[in-house]
């Protein structure tokens, strides 16, 4: 067999590249790549390039990139100044809560629900504050604050001080992580301290098991747990995304006797547009936060509330969720035809697919397959044990069919690659694994 090298990078890339490195930190490893505009599901990079974007922000645009009605809306909005009616009746009659209160960032949403919980936890669990905990699972992605990142798998936090005595997703006696998809991981940690815990927060799915069912049954046996004790669950419904599962969120897929008590939305919920992210519950919970104890500057900023508004009446009017299952069709019968040695599964949900690989598989990874696929007209994101593969719920038949060619030819040619320029990152040796 004859080794291939990939496409060395552009000049105009390898410059953007050098930029970043000098001037930039944080934020997620590139691909690398750089996109300098999108419409649907159809990139063009720095250098002219058309890219199938199998990413979509990681959900933020699950309505696909420069959708005509969701931009009208908010630069409308943004050249009149408008101030809008609060959208936060229509929020809590369409997901069934009392109460909303708004943030800006996943990650402060996360945090929010966290804090009120805690409140409530304090007041009606009579929980001493000093004793008062929030579990999570590992596995999920809550974001990179302070207050919530101490609940994620451990990874750099401990070089920024970054604990939390009253958020862990570990078992507070022994140490050991609560494990994603072992609901005797919650039982045991359960019955010893739920005298201490107020919730449980996690991303109810979240595409890490090899099949869906084994993720409802988990979500499902944890918010049971939760009523058992009197513990309040809440779904992190930020990064899977609107609609994307089949269902407009994904603890929809508990039931509605399983139905959460808090969640948590953000991302697609303004269809990338402008950030804007919200936490819903019911008034036992809400009605303990008083002014100036959540808030910021760009709540209900005018053009958060149009691109909300805009977004939740696209994903109606063009039947989004039901679009899901489609994809997700479509995607079944493609890689039901793989078969890579360095492939453990692969999952679906609705629009939001992984492919799990093996550790070491010769010099297949996540990041080789990720680079060799933007080369040839594809963004999907590895991490260190998969790749995410997020579609916009509005692709086009024609995107979505180049997209999975081009993926399927990946798979069938990587072996067969020597170097690929820009497949390697010093974020390679970070542990946290991101999304």
């Amino acid at each position: 067999m004859s080794i291939k090298t990939g496409e060395p990078l552009s000049s105009s890339s390898q410059e953007l590249l050098q930029l970043e490195d000098q001037y930039s930190v944080g934020g997620f490893a590139p691909t690398p790549g750089f996109i300098v505009s999108g419409k649907g599901s159809t990139l063009i990079d720095v250098d002219g390039k058309e890219i199938i974007d199998f990413v979509t922000m990681f959900s933020a645009t699950n309505i696909g990139h420069g959708h005509p009605k969701l931009i009208e809306a908010v630069v409308d909005t943004m050249r009149k100044g408008t101030y809008l009616q609060s959208p936060a009746k229509d929020l809590c009659q369409r997901f069934g809560y009392d109460k909303v209160t708004a943030m800006v960032s996943g990650a402060e949403a996360a945090d929010t629900a966290c804090k009120i919980a805690r409140k409530w936890g304090i007041t009606h669990k009579g929980i001493s504050p000093e004793d008062v905990l929030v579990l999570g699972t590992s596995d999920n992605y809550h974001g990179l604050t302070s207050g919530i990142w101490p609940i994620m798998n451990p990874g750099s936090q401990a070089g920024y001080a970054a604990f939390n005595k009253t958020v862990t997703n570990r078992h507070p006696r022994t140490g050991e992580l609560l494990r994603y998809g072992h609901v005797e991981d919650f039982e045991a940690v359960l019955s010893e301290f739920h005298g201490r815990v107020c919730a449980v927060i996690m991303e109810c799915i979240h595409g890490k098991l090899p099949t869906f069912e084994e993720e409802i049954q988990f979500a499902t046996g944890v918010r049971k747990l939760c009523k058992k004790y009197n513990i309040l669950f809440i779904s992190d419904e930020i990064r899977m995304g609107c609609a994307k599962t089949g269902k407009f969120l994904c603890s929809d897929w508990m039931g509605p006797e399983n139905k959460p008590d808090m969640i948590t939305l953000g991302k697609s919920i303004t269809g990338g547009a402008f950030p804007a992210s919200y936490v819903l519950g019911n008034n036992e919970a809400m009605s303990l936060v008083h002014a100036f104890q959540t808030g910021g500057t760009f709540t209900m900023a005018p053009a958060a509330i149009a691109a909300t508004s805009a977004a939740l009446k696209i994903y109606d009017e063009e039947k989004l969720a039901e679009k899901a299952f489609a994809i997700e069709a479509k995607w079944k019968e493609t890689t039901s035809k793989w078969n890579y040695p360095w492939i453990k599964f692969v999952t679906s949900r609705g629009a939001d697919m992984s492919i799990a690989t093996e550790a070491k598989y010769g010099t297949v990874t996540p990041r080789r397959i990720a680079r060799l696929a933007w080369q040839k007209g594809l963004f999907i994101y590895p991490t260190k044990a998969a790749i995410r593969v997020h579609m916009a719920l509005t692709i086009s038949d024609e995107e979505l069919e180049k997209g999975l060619k081009i993926l399927t030819n990946v798979m069938d040619e990587i072996e067969s690659y020597g170097e690929i320029p820009g497949s390697i990152h010093p974020s390679d040796e970070d542990k946290n694994g991101g999304y």
